[in-house]
């Protein structure tokens, strides 16, 4: 392999007879596929290098690690200089006045057993061609670790992706406390949306479990209350289904409290009326991007080595232009 690379950049902090081009093959190619194996016999098959499985493995290692570890210092030197009330610079990808950020986990094992990565998702958006809201400019960040790293993290991600100190950020995701804290913290003008679809969820769970195969005509009124942000209404069917037995399992018994307490969340009718999405597909999407690439057959991770998989997925799952700055940011890193 060697011979076929000329030497890279040493003040790039990367060395060993790599070539710029043949290193930034090995990365996006072993985020793209679905093992290290897989990644061995595509750059063989498909380029002509012949790279064992364990040097990729060591390359990812080395350079995902780079690029968790300058995002992460990014943010960090961002909410520092807040602190200090010192000059904040102008976002990279310039400033929105609005910006899409919906949140969510996905279950993957690392070192112990089954924990959730947290995964984020930044975007524009606007109406598409059907009337519908459309997404664009879709941008990832995923980490393993401390919900707080994660979560100062996603938001100096975003603060580069437009949020900036003024933009609004439309905050969508299920009713879990650590996004509604990433929202509180992070975002000084926003507006908190639980996604529509997992409300409905909470609808069906109740349904099911109360009246079983005939749940579809409760959930079908219910569902429409809720559309209409009658969320008082919502909150009354719940606790008059919920009267009529003690026990209920699967969670469903504070399904009434779900609502009751996330009523400003779910006004459906004036989010759509200002053009906001109200669902979170761009989070749930990434969610089954990084499980294909983290969750295959076999696949046990320790988390120093999921974390650069996770930054490089990241990147690559945003496309040309996302991994393209990515690829900056590792060569910055030395």
């Amino acid at each position: 392999m060697g011979r076929d690379f000329s030497p890279f950049d040493e003040a790039k902090g990367i060395s060993g007879g790599w070539s710029e081009r043949g290193l930034e093959q090995v990365l996006w190619t072993a985020q793209a596929v679905g093992s290290y194996r897989e990644a061995e016999e595509a750059l063989e098959r498909l380029g002509g290098l012949s790279i064992p499985r364990s040097t990729i493995h060591r390359k990812v290692e080395e350079h995902g690690s780079r690029l968790a570890k300058q995002r992460q210092a990014e943010a960090q030197q961002l909410w520092e200089q807040g602190g200090k009330g010192a000059a904040f610079p102008a976002p990279r990808d310039g400033a929105k006045e609005e910006l899409g950020i919906s949140l969510d986990g996905v279950m993957v094992w690392v070192d112990d057993g089954w924990h959730e990565v947290k995964v984020g998702s930044c975007f524009e958006f606007g109406p598409g061609k059907d009337g519908e809201v459309e997404a664009r400019e879709l941008g990832y960040w995923a980490h393993f670790g401390e919900v707080e790293d994660f979560r100062r993290t996603l938001w100096g991600y975003a603060y580069h992706r437009g949020l900036g100190l003024e933009g609004k950020a439309i905050v969508i995701g299920d009713g879990a406390t650590w996004i509604d804290g990433f929202a509180e913290k992070y975002c000084a003008r926003r507006v908190r949306i639980v996604d529509w679809y997992h409300a409905l969820e909470h609808l069906w769970a109740l349904g099911r479990e109360a009246f079983g195969e005939k749940a579809s005509g409760w959930v079908k009124g219910v569902e429409q209350a809720l559309w209409e942000g009658e969320v008082g209404q919502v909150v009354e069917a719940c606790e008059k289904v919920l009267a009529k037995q003690s026990a209920w399992g699967n969670g469903v018994g504070r399904t009434a409290e779900y609502f009751c307490e996330r009523q400003a969340q779910m006004d459906y009718p004036a989010f759509r009326q200002a053009g906001y999405p109200i669902g979170s597909g761009t989070v749930e999407s990434a969610c089954k991007g990084i499980g294909w690439r983290c969750k295959g057959r076999g696949q046990r991770w320790k988390s120093k080595g999921l974390n650069a998989m996770l930054a490089l997925r990241s990147a690559g799952m945003g496309g040309k232009q996302e991994w393209a700055q990515a690829w900056k940011l590792i060569g910055n890193t030395s």
